[in-house]
């Protein structure tokens, strides 16, 4: 099993690199493997090139990596072990920084505000955490009660996505939807003024969506 989720998380890594969510060495994408064990990307490691022996062994009960290795785990080590923690249902989590979104961020532009219907029938909802000096203590703080109740695409202003899954299959399409409504919102924006879809709407659409959470 590790040797396959290995290998699913370097290609998404290879996805998320080609489709511009995380330039550079930004970003990392973990799996989990047990109770215990993750996958997690490296710390400065360029997404696009990475491999699947590349990613390191975690246990996030101990807080250390496992095998003896000269690299260090992805600077947001603390929030991926937060969500696994907190979240049994959860089995991969994907940081991104996903322009549109970033940019929409940095000018006080909430995807929390409901535009397009896949927001809700796709993510169940987009929370907007704030701003949290990142690789801090302050990301998980400011992540605890939406991860708690369940919401599986925040925003993390000035700094990036966190989109979580069942599969790193499911994260990275919550965080290509993610993008896709932020990427809407902007171009829609720079024409006329933002309409929300009505609160009488989106209660219809929450209906048929299968990623309800409690009310945030």
């Amino acid at each position: 099993m590790e040797k396959e989720i290995r290998e699913e998380i370097a290609t998404y890594c290879k996805l998320a690199y080609e489709q511009g969510f995380v330039p550079g060495a930004s970003g990392n994408l973990s799996g989990r493997l047990d109770e215990h064990l993750i996958l997690i990307t490296p710390s400065c490691s360029h997404k696009g090139m990475l491999k699947a022996a590349d990613l390191l062994l975690f246990d996030i009960g101990s807080g250390k990596v496992i095998q003896k290795d000269m690299n260090e785990p992805s600077s947001e080590i603390r929030m991926h072990a937060h969500v696994y923690l907190q979240r049994p249902d959860v089995q991969a989590v994907i940081h991104a920084h996903p322009p549109y979104a970033v940019a929409l961020s940095v000018i006080g532009m909430s995807l929390q505000e409901v535009v397009l219907p896949e927001a809700v029938l796709a993510l169940g909802t987009i929370v907007d955490c704030g701003y949290a000096t990142p690789t801090t203590e302050d990301v998980v703080r400011v992540m605890k009660q939406p991860v708690k109740e369940g919401v599986n695409a925040l925003m993390l202003a000035r700094h990036g996505s966190v989109t979580m899954g069942e599969s790193i299959h499911e994260a990275f399409g919550r965080l290509e939807t993610l993008e896709h409504v932020a990427r809407v919102t902007a171009i829609a924006g720079s024409l006329c003024k933002i309409a929300s879809l009505p609160q009488k709407e989106i209660k219809k659409l929450q209906k048929l969506s299968p990623y309800q959470t409690r009310a945030i």
